[in-house]
């Protein structure tokens, strides 16, 4: 799997950040995160887990 940025033209339209090496009218598939409540639950735990691997020694990584 290849992951690029796009920008968001309208509702239909997206402009690449780069060019991808797919024949015109090939079928892609565009994943689109939610920004619902849910889908921060993931970054929360693994901020949570990422600092408890560090000791109070490495307090610069508690400003994340």
């Amino acid at each position: 799997m290849i992951v690029i940025q796009a920008k968001i033209l309208d509702s239909t339209h997206l402009e690449l950040r780069q060019p991808i090496l797919a024949k015109q009218g090939k079928d892609i598939l565009i994943s689109i995160p939610d920004e619902s409540e849910e889908d921060h639950l993931w970054q929360d735990v693994s901020k949570k887990h990422f600092l408890e691997a560090y000791s109070d020694q490495d307090a610069i990584y508690d400003q994340l």
